[in-house]
């Protein structure tokens, strides 16, 4: 669960709830990091490491399977969209702060105001586009100002190897949608 690993960010707007512990606070050990672990945020991990699990093995088995494999995949998807619901019932009243990049080892997010370096903080993030829901503790490495405050960076320090594999995905995919959407902006028009 600890991070040891650097992973590429990939700059993309999302939602996450900030508790902040302060410097003096401890990273939690696994037992108290899971016991801590909201259940919703549990339920989201174990529903998406079920999918994963799932599916993956229908694709291999080629052509006959890809049907049975793209229905169940939709099913995954409401499963998700619900989850995403149950999660923001959850989280919704709670302050949000506004996320602007992320990837498997650290964050960047907007604070109000500079949080000091080394500082521990428990994270909710919300990744709306790939229906993801993480629980983490980070600490901070720097805050610098910005137009609407403090850009705040955050590296791990505590993070599900499942969730962190789920978050190097989601930067995977959100970087595929952005360079098809880049590749479409530059070709001309067809009719000029």
């Amino acid at each position: 669960m600890d991070n040891q690993q650097q992973f590429f960010s990939i700059s993309h707007p999302f939602e996450l709830s900030v508790t902040v512990l302060g410097k003096s606070a401890q990273v939690p050990n696994d037992e108290a990091f899971i016991a801590n672990m909201p259940t919703s945020f549990k339920l989201a991990s174990q529903i998406s490491q079920l999918d994963r699990h799932t599916i993956k093995p229908l694709r291999s088995l080629g052509e006959q399977a890809s049907e049975l494999s793209d229905f169940l995949a939709l099913q995954s998807k409401k499963i998700d969209l619900m989850m995403s619901y149950i999660l923001t019932l959850d989280e919704g009243s709670k302050a949000r702060n506004r996320g602007t990049s992320f990837g498997g080892s650290n964050i960047t997010f907007i604070n109000d105001s500079a949080l000091e370096n080394e500082c521990l903080l428990e994270l909710k993030l919300f990744i709306e586009e790939c229906n993801s829901a993480i629980y983490a503790f980070g600490k901070v490495i720097e805050s610098s100002p910005c137009d609407d405050g403090y850009t705040i960076n955050v590296e791990f320090v505590k993070i599900d190897e499942e969730d962190q594999e789920q978050l190097v995905r989601n930067s995977l995919h959100i970087q595929t949608i952005q360079l098809k959407e880049r590749s479409n902006a530059r070709k001309p028009e067809s009719g000029e």
